[in-house]
């Protein structure tokens, strides 16, 4: 067996090339501006990954000159950053690139077709509810996709948050209006363990979708129940 022995002049250089790519891609990202994770949009996604890559390559890719690498870091960071910035002038490019907002939810009700659309699968729908505060589909009047992948929330005008100018309201009661939903059947799927601990089995269901004119559960995209049994129903169009 052939052990290869270190290169001692390799390491020094992939050294000094890590060195130079991380200086490079830092002053490259001061220039196109500070944005979190949560804040990317699929533009700003991709040319991360690519200035990445390139980045990566020009490092370990050691038969080639690292000006070459660096030369096309500071060409795509710089095109990035003009097609950014023009984009801030130009709504029509800054939609084509980074998309437009798309509303989901519409005055309590889903938008299906944008659903369809978005590909956005129901439990995640629910997932972004909650950890927005939301644990009843009811309290929320519009809900839209923004360019980010995020989904905001605008609940109905009863359960939105109090400000000074609402303290002549009567707290109490409006503190009582909040509530919560369980589910019962998502996307098409009955879910048993929430039945259990209703304390309510499948021909309970049955019974009552037969009361709301449904007699197949696949036509069924949110089935919820409250704290005082009502069912919210929400049946995709056909």
């Amino acid at each position: 067996m052939v052990i290869k022995l270190i290169n001692l002049n390799e390491i020094i250089t992939i050294i000094e090339r890590s060195l130079l790519a991380l200086l490079t891609l830092f002053i490259i990202t001061k220039m196109l501006g500070k944005k979190q994770i949560s804040q990317l949009t699929v533009y700003d996604y991709v040319v991360s990954i690519s200035i990445g890559s390139i980045a990566a390559d020009s490092i370990i890719s050691l038969d080639e000159h690292m000006v070459n690498g660096l030369l096309a870091i500071i060409i795509f960071g710089v095109v990035a950053l003009a097609i950014s910035y023009i984009s801030i002038k130009s709504a029509t490019l800054n939609n084509i690139i980074n998309g437009k907002p798309t509303v989901l939810m519409e005055n309590g009700e889903f938008n299906f077709p944008n659903l369809r659309q978005t590909k956005i699968p129901i439990y995640k729908f629910l997932e972004e509810s909650r950890l927005n505060g939301y644990y009843d589909l009811n309290m929320i009047n519009y809900a839209i996709l923004e360019t980010n992948g995020r989904i905001s929330f605008l609940p109905k005008e009863e359960y939105q948050e109090i400000n000074p100018k609402d303290l002549k309201r009567d707290l109490k009661t409006k503190l009582n209006k909040q509530t919560y939903s369980i589910e019962l059947v998502i996307d098409g799927v009955v879910q048993k363990e929430n039945l259990k601990d209703l304390g309510k089995d499948e021909e309970w269901l049955k019974s009552e979708l037969k009361k709301q004119k449904v007699t197949n559960v696949d036509q069924i995209l949110l089935l919820t129940i409250d704290q005082n049994d009502k069912l919210k129903l929400y049946k995709e169009l056909i």
